[in-house]
């Protein structure tokens, strides 16, 4: 479970890294491997900006990383991106769900909103979500 200062720390990391990281725990699932090549791919950035910010995330203690080999999250680096991609999920089903906005839509959506929304407005989300339920 994230704490209070690790929430902290993630708020204060880009939009940029947050989504580094997002796309890194998204390519690692199913036990598949994070590339940089495939991280540039899906971002449209170059390889060498791939790498400056894996070195970065490694740095900060979110994934390992060693130049030529694949990105690996550490469990601080997945429990982060698990709680991004959690808040976008929980956007993007509000906006699916309630506000019948198209699914692309309510994707791209979701992914702007998601790193400037607080915990409390998740929350109160996610709360009124199950109540739907």
């Amino acid at each position: 479970m994230i704490i209070l200062n690790e929430v902290e720390q993630m708020e204060e990391m880009s939009i940029a890294m947050q989504n580094y990281l997002e796309l890194i725990y998204e390519l690692s699932l199913d036990g598949k491997k994070a590339r940089v090549s495939d991280i540039a791919k899906h971002l449209g950035v170059s390889k060498p900006s791939v790498n400056n910010a894996v070195v970065v995330l490694a740095k900060d203690g979110y994934v390992i990383y060693e130049k030529y080999a694949d990105v690996k999250l550490t469990p601080k680096g997945k429990e982060t991106a698990e709680f991004i991609c959690g808040k976008h999920q929980t956007i993007k089903q509000l906006f699916v769900e309630v506000l019948n906005i198209d699914e692309g839509i309510a994707d791209k959506d979701a992914c702007l909103i998601e790193h400037v929304i607080s915990n409390e407005s998740i929350k109160a989300m996610q709360e009124f979500l199950d109540r739907q339920k």
